[in-house]
């Protein structure tokens, strides 16, 4: 009942994919992104947006799934399912009276297996997908075995809401090969062991990366993806310069500032308490909260 993507479905595809969901905020936010051009760029030139297609014999319903997976990651991310979960439809009942009955939840549970199960055969052991923490979708993927691995809030600021924090921005340069080992080790001692599974480090091709010194120390590396109708931002802050979160949010806001985005978004893992404020005074706010769960697949 669950295939791969093929011609035959470009229709599908195009039909369904206004009225699905993003479980990948990034991708959503930042990038002018459709499922059609990803499912016919996989399939015509490789793997990166893996697409599965569920329709039924009797065509009374269907839907899709589509992951991505980044140059040799580890993890896949789920960034589209159609139909929405939470969209129900009434139905007579045997005492004349009418019954909701949610059959694309039962469509997102078929789904998600064959998405864990077609690319665990690639090697790929995790299946990351962002929900809204407050919405019907959450409980599909409960229900298929996904556990929350983390919750984060997305912060958004318009150009013309961007408050300068007035104060001297702490030193910020490139990214650079000696920095490295550094991001690294920053990495694995400040983002937690379960994190780490769902948000591997950001590859040296996937946007800007930026690093704010303290001496030889590093003090922050800073993300910044600039995409086609917004910039993301994330921040990796060594527990040592948590104090001076203000100045090295505003080196990182005037290098996101440089190219005069319209938007500016960040995302925020709740555990990084000392970011919230500085980004407050910068004029952000929150937009959305997430859960972040993870599917893994288990060999048979």
């Amino acid at each position: 009942m669950v295939r791969p993507f093929d011609l035959r479905d470009m229709t599908l595809i195009r039909r369904l994919g206004e009225r699905g969901v993003s479980l990948h905020t990034a991708s959503a936010l930042a990038e002018n992104f459709h499922p059609l051009r990803g499912a016919l760029r996989s399939m015509l030139v490789g793997g990166e947006f893996p697409t599965f297609v569920w329709k039924p014999e009797n065509g009374d319903r269907a839907g899709f799934i589509q992951l991505r997976i980044a140059n040799g990651a580890a993890q896949a991310h789920i960034l589209y399912v159609s139909p929405r979960c939470g969209d129900e439809e009434s139905e007579p009942a045997a005492n004349g009276s009418d019954v909701l009955r949610n059959r694309d939840c039962a469509i997102w549970l078929a789904l998600l297996d064959e998405a864990v199960a077609g690319v665990g055969s690639r090697g790929i052991q995790h299946v990351i997908a962002e929900v809204d923490e407050h919405s019907d979708e959450l409980v599909a993927p409960r229900r298929a075995g996904f556990a929350a691995d983390t919750r984060q809030d997305v912060w958004a600021v318009r150009t013309s809401d961007y408050r300068p924090l007035g104060i001297a921005a702490r030193p910020i340069a490139r990214r650079a090969p000696a920095d490295d080992w550094d991001i690294q080790l920053l990495y694995a001692n400040t983002v937690p062991r379960l994190v780490q599974l769902v948000e591997p480090l950001p590859a040296t091709d996937d946007g800007e990366g930026w690093v704010v010194r303290h001496g030889d120390e590093l003090a922050a590396y800073v993300t910044v993806r600039r995409g086609t109708v917004a910039t993301w931002l994330r921040f990796f802050i060594h527990p040592d310069a948590e104090a001076e979160a203000d100045e090295i949010v505003a080196a990182a806001l005037e290098v996101a500032f440089a190219t005069e985005p319209e938007l500016v978004y960040c995302c925020v893992r709740r555990c990084e308490s000392w970011l919230p404020s500085a980004l407050e005074r910068a004029g952000f706010g929150v937009t959305g909260s997430q859960a972040v769960v993870v599917g893994r697949h288990v060999h048979p």
